[in-house]
């Protein structure tokens, strides 16, 4: 009997192919709506979460906070390479593998005539390993090129590629940057996400040569931002207590000044990205709903016209001794394939679309590697609110059709 009320559902939809489009075209995009953003979402949450996991999760960052916000007073508090270096004694953090310094700032790169802009990456030889940056080629600033502020530079791998073509050209080269000349000694490879107004062309020095050459006399011996790497066993919330506990201690701070400073780890970091992304994917989600709720709307007056016009159909099967429950069924049953239809159209043109975005970004930057991300559960659950859709807004048009009274149904014009 199921079989046989699909079959004439189907026949339904497609005696009238236009009407039968035009109500499903609102399901059809509410459907794919959903399906598309919560499958691009998925895909950009797994790429992000991926990069930021290569450039390593166990590592704590500390930065200061007293510059972030529009209406913050308060002078921000600023570290030392003497405080790096007091962490790096501190018996109560053994379980520390390395820490570097970091003084970042935006800088001009000259070479063969040609100029570019730089992101200039002051630190010890430790940032190298911290952030799992892998030498492609020459080497890397050693602790005794630190102490003797040498003026060496070693380049990120894309960077490399567009000033010498290959990584390999450009060890040994004479690079000027603020009208110093510096030597490189190697490349690595980018930092994960590399891009934004440097377009990946972070370049690294010796954190002594960039106070020595390249920063302003007032940021000398300035430290933007620490980062710490623990070795792999070590709990990362004790630690992170220890380490806040040392720094309160070595920069003789109170409770309340101790609240300027940001001690996160990247795991942390990974956690909160994550909920903001699945918070942003499902209010999205939820605004492009309301086109299945006005979807819906159509489907109850096509419905609603189309017990109108098999009104007489109605009372002869009514008369042939069709109960009323029969009735309900079968245009309960039709709702519900016009709304699977469109559901399952608009799912294969959300994953259509998303596998299309896929290829559009793997062209324009194909270092990244994107991957096409299917989301199981989001499909179920499209087909479940296809379907119930279906249903919801068919019952009163089936509801309405089933009551009909056969005899007035017959004399209908």
């Amino acid at each position: 009997m199921l079989i046989t009320h699909v079959q004439t559902a189907l026949r339904q939809l497609l005696s009238n192919k236009a009407k039968s489009a035009l109500t499903m075209l609102g399901i059809i995009i509410g459907i794919g709506s959903v399906i598309l953003i919560m499958t691009l979402g998925e895909i950009a949450k797994q790429f992000l979460l991926g990069q930021i996991s290569q450039f390593g999760t166990n590592v704590i960052e500390v930065a200061s906070t007293g510059s972030f916000g529009p209406f913050k007073e308060e002078e921000p508090i600023t570290f030392s390479l003497q405080d790096a270096e007091a962490l790096e004694r501190s018996s109560l953090l053994s379980d520390m593998e390395a820490i570097s310094a970091a003084y970042t700032s935006a800088g001009t790169l000259e070479y063969d005539s040609k100029k570019y802009q730089i992101m200039i990456w002051g630190d010890k030889p430790a940032v190298f390993t911290i952030n799992k940056l892998d030498v492609l080629a020459g080497r890397t600033f050693t602790d005794a090129e630190v102490n003797r502020s040498d003026r060496v530079i070693v380049l990120s791998q894309k960077f490399a590629e567009d000033v010498f073509d290959t990584s390999a050209n450009a060890i040994g080269k004479t690079v000027t940057v603020s009208g110093r000349a510096f030597t490189v000694l190697g490349v690595v490879n980018d930092p994960p996400m590399s891009g934004g107004p440097f377009g990946g062309s972070y370049t690294y020095f010796p954190i002594t040569t960039t106070y020595a050459y390249l920063a302003p006399a007032a940021d000398n011996n300035k430290v933007i931002f620490l980062m710490i790497s623990t070795k792999p066993e070590t709990d990362t919330e004790l630690f992170k207590d220890r380490l806040s506990f040392e720094l309160k201690r070595i920069k003789h701070l109170d409770d309340a000044q101790m609240e300027g400073i940001s001690v996160a780890s990247r795991e942390q970091m990974l956690s909160i990205f994550n909920n903001v992304l699945l918070g942003i994917q499902m209010f999205v989600a939820a605004i492009a709903g309301i086109s299945l709720f006005v979807g819906g709307i159509g489907i109850m007056n096509i419905m609603l016209v189309t017990v109108k016009e098999r009104t007489k159909e109605i009372g002869l099967r009514k008369a042939v001794g069709a109960k009323n429950s029969s009735i309900l069924i079968q245009f309960l049953i039709e709702a519900a394939v016009l709304t699977t239809v469109g559901g399952l159209i608009g799912i294969g043109s959300a994953l259509g679309l998303a596998n299309l975005a896929v290829f559009v970004v793997n062209i324009v930057q194909p270092t990244w590697a994107i991957h096409f991300v299917l989301v199981p559960s989001a499909i179920i659950l499209a087909c479940a609110v296809s379907m119930s859709t279906g249903f919801i807004f068919g019952l009163y048009p089936a509801m309405k059709a089933a009551k009909l009274h056969p005899i007035e149904a017959l004399r209908y014009e």
